[in-house]
């Protein structure tokens, strides 16, 4: 089933008019709610919101909430681990660690939403790109910088896909 995380950037560009990426989006929003595309608002998330802006300025009544229980923990603790222990990764190249993107990711992951939507390029994209190298999740992460394709919630790998052009014929 199509469905999608929203992250705490997300959140933060979607409810500012300022932000450059405001209008991706705001396309990614209609366009779930037009493809009626779950789109889930992790406790987390809105916590990490909350500090900036009341969640309340959200259209609540348009996301599914996703509480953080103790299933979640588990996993967020598993990734983490597995994250500090990768040694294929160079010192140099190691990041911090935001602790909530581990509970978000692993939140997505333990319940199946194949998508989380961000403008998190720095920390979760790299963390979820990392994680997936090794095998430990399938989310995939969607960065609004890169522009609205819709078509990648349904399909968020085919820009890995190496496919030859196709020929026309003549």
């Amino acid at each position: 089933m199509l469905q999608v995380s929203l992250d705490t950037s997300f959140l933060i560009t979607f409810a500012d008019p300022e932000r450059p990426n405001h209008a991706v989006a705001l396309e990614y929003f209609r366009h779930c709610l037009t493809q009626r595309i779950p789109m889930w608002l992790s406790t987390v998330a809105a916590g990490e919101f909350e500090v900036g802006q009341p969640v309340s300025d959200l259209p609540l009544q348009n996301f599914r909430i996703q509480p953080y229980n103790l299933p979640h923990a588990i996993r967020a603790a598993a990734l983490f681990r597995a994250n500090r222990e990768d040694s294929a990764s160079p010192v140099e190249d190691r990041r911090p660690i935001i602790i909530n993107d581990l509970k978000i990711l692993a939140q997505a992951e333990d319940d199946g939403i194949p998508v989380i939507l961000t403008e998190d390029r720095n920390t979760l994209s790299h963390l979820t790109d990392r994680l997936r190298e090794r095998g430990q999740v399938n989310v995939r992460v969607l960065l609004l910088s890169e522009g609205f394709t819709p078509s990648r919630i349904a399909a968020p790998a085919q820009d890995e896909l190496r496919l030859p052009p196709s020929s026309t014929p003549s």
